[in-house]
């Protein structure tokens, strides 16, 4: 398997946006095994996700990532996580990036390059992703005016699958991070085939958490085989 080593890689800007979905259709979109993590009873939380790299192992790119979130694997010897993602599409700006995510990390990708735009602005970031002239979606994420910038080191868990198998990969994000609960941001989906495996009607536009880290570094471990669960 590619990637034998921890894998860096260093971005400008991570931006997350966290917003409820029913959790019937988190689990029509976890694969066996994986349980998702609920808020309040029936919903789901499913996180969105943008990247700024400006440099890796698949060169400068731009990502948007849709993820549920699940519970964590406990793993003997290994500090609690501070949360645990199944990433169940990625969408990317070059080939080489997209052939790198789906051949080491196993992640489902968007199968066509997308174009992926930055707007910075007064205490807030814009993002949106586009396929030619069709927009599939923005995000927008506030920089609290109450909220303390803090240098942090954080570990995650991701999961994958693909017809070879489930696997966990432990990562973490470091750099300057900030996070807040004040509902001001906002994001806009539209209906194509990148939004297809939800309702969008089930998703509250404005995020209940949102997240913003600054010239940091992700940290990506290899890929641990799991033992396949037997579907539902």
């Amino acid at each position: 398997m590619k990637g034998a080593g921890p894998c860096r890689y260093q971005y400008r800007d991570a931006i997350n946006g966290f917003f409820e979905i029913p959790t019937g259709t988190a689990h029509a979109i976890l694969p066996a095994g994986l349980q998702p993590v609920e808020p309040h009873h029936g919903s789901s939380v499913l996180g969105v996700t943008a990247f700024e790299f400006h440099d890796s192992p698949a060169g400068a790119y731009r990502e948007i990532a849709l993820s549920i979130s699940v519970a964590p694997r406990i793993l003997a010897g290994e500090s609690m996580p501070r949360a645990a993602l199944y990433p169940f599409l990625v969408a990317t700006t070059t080939r080489a990036s997209r052939q790198h995510g789906i051949e080491v990390w196993r992640l489902p990708h968007h199968d066509r390059d997308l174009e992926i735009a930055f707007d910075r602005g007064e205490r807030r970031v814009t993002v949106t992703a586009s396929e030619g002239r069709r927009r599939l979606l923005a995000l927008t994420v506030f920089d609290a005016p109450e909220a303390n910038w803090q240098s942090v080191e954080h570990r995650y868990q991701t999961f994958s699958r693909d017809d070879s198998g489930s696997y966990l990969s432990a990562l973490e994000m470091s750099g300057p991070f900030m996070e807040h609960e004040e509902e001001r941001g906002r994001l806009e989906l539209e209906p194509r085939a990148f939004s297809a495996a939800f309702d969008l009607g089930d998703i509250d536009p404005v995020p209940f958490r949102e997240q913003w880290m600054k010239d940091g570094v992700e940290t990506i471990h290899p890929l641990q085989p799991l033992v396949t669960h037997a579907a539902r």
